[in-house]
């Protein structure tokens, strides 16, 4: 029974096993000072980034771009898919709202918008952040868009993600904006929260910020970073099916007290709180308005005083 149980473990270790398992098809553990590796599995197979991409994405727009600039978004913008900040076309926003846009709701129309500012169009923003991985090290990594949307050609691996995230960290404005629970963004017409995607933030006290990603094609995907007696950890993982049962597993390198199942269920981004509201100019206008009865087929109101 022994001997039977321990094929079965080597054949069909999920089976067995089942949520002791890690089911993300790449990762690694560094320790970011020396990138020696605590932990790994096939970080060096090239895999789809799905939104981790928009850590390269914010990064170089914190290096190209002044945060206060103003940005307008083009057509496209209002095409992308979820996940989104629903940017209106035509429309200025400033360069920061839209990079605290793309690392804490992960949208996907802030990352588009940004890269058409800076590169004139996505692909040239693209090649940009190829020639950057470049730079840095990240030799087996291909970017073709800013959001890591799903598209053929477009990989890299968990040890490159890792290369990536261990220099964006070294930037102040980066490291800022990963570590926000929330942003509020307001424009003229409404006001919205938005809660970061990464849930480690609200539940692990170690945990210094990172990025999610997920694509149906690309599975669920992650780079972080973790303090541990004052050195920095930083953990990828690729085409996950289990983003943060995976991460817990892989975490026990480390630490001895992770949070529960049930903690990481509560600490998942909720709905944004929207709220629409008017420019205190146009509050004022509107109640000096005053209707008055006209007579019968008429319907346009008179106005009295100013």
């Amino acid at each position: 029974m022994i001997s039977f149980l321990l094929i079965l473990s080597l054949l069909f270790p999920s089976f067995l096993f089942a949520g002791e398992t890690i089911t993300a098809s790449s990762y690694i553990l560094v320790e970011e000072g020396s990138f020696d590796i605590i932990a790994g599995r096939n970080y060096h197979t090239r895999l789809a980034p799905a939104s981790t991409t928009k850590v390269m994405t914010t990064l170089l727009a914190i290096e190209k771009i002044n945060a206060d600039e103003m940005i307008v978004p083009d057509k496209k913008t209002a095409s992308l898919p979820a996940s989104k900040m629903h940017l209106v076309p035509g429309k200025q926003y400033r360069a920061f709202d839209l990079m605290n846009g793309a690392m804490i709701e992960s949208a996907n129309d802030a990352a588009y918008a940004l890269a058409k500012h800076i590169g004139g169009s996505e692909e040239s923003f693209a090649r940009m952040m190829n020639d950057r991985a470049n730079e840095l090290g990240a030799y087996n990594t291909h970017f073709k868009n800013a959001s890591g949307l799903y598209v053929n050609g477009q990989y890299t691996t968990s040890y490159d993600l890792a290369l990536i995230f261990k220099n964006a960290l070294s930037n102040d404005i980066f490291r800022d904006l990963i570590k926000k629970k929330y942003f509020f963004f307001q424009d003229s017409r409404r006001s919205v929260q938005f809660k970061n995607h990464n849930r480690f933030l609200f539940c692990f006290e170690p945990a210094i910020g990172g990025k999610t990603g997920f694509t149906r094609r690309s599975k669920h995907c992650y780079v972080g970073a973790f303090e541990r007696d004052g050195k920095t950890y930083i953990l990828s993982l690729l085409n996950s099916r289990d983003l943060w049962g995976d991460a817990v597993l892989i975490l026990r390198n480390l630490y001895d007290q992770l949070p529960s199942d049930d903690e990481l269920r509560l600490a998942r981004a909720c709905s944004v709180s929207l709220s629409s509201y008017k420019p205190k100019n146009e509050k004022k206008a509107a109640t000096k308005k005053k209707y008055k009865k006209v007579k019968k087929g008429t319907k346009k109101p008179v106005k009295s005083g100013s």
